[in-house]
């Protein structure tokens, strides 16, 4: 039996990068991609739908896009969708997919800022 679970994004993210380190110290990143998708209904009018994807990356992934991923930024992102469940505060099980992210792609330019802080070495 063949299966496949391969996920293409490509959007903006919706909000900057929350970096974390799990108990065993591996580093955790988790950001929103939102997806545009147009279209002209009937009476041709333009029509726009965003759908909005939770990114999870790790390790040198997730420290990479913590650092240079910014709320605006345009990403590619290439993963598998995981679903899992987890007991919210009232007991009820509730269920989240989410976007298990094993290759990201950063389509914008990084900023002038972000270039010379990288180029200039540190002053001890």
């Amino acid at each position: 039996m063949v299966s496949v679970n391969r996920v293409i994004l490509a959007g903006n993210l919706a909000s900057d990068p929350q970096f974390k380190e799990t108990s065993n110290g591996k580093a955790l990143t988790v950001f929103p991609v939102a997806v545009n998708k147009h279209w002209r209904n009937k009476a041709g009018e333009q029509k726009k739908e965003t759908t909005f994807f939770r990114i999870i990356v790790w390790n040198n992934i997730a420290e990479n896009c913590a650092r240079y991923l910014k709320k605006g930024g345009a990403v590619l992102v290439e993963g598998r969708l995981q679903t899992r469940s987890f007991t919210n505060s009232v007991g009820k099980t509730q269920y989240m997919t989410e976007v298990v992210g094993d290759q990201v792609t950063f389509l914008n330019k990084p900023s002038k800022e972000h270039v010379q802080q990288e180029e200039e070495p540190a002053i001890m």
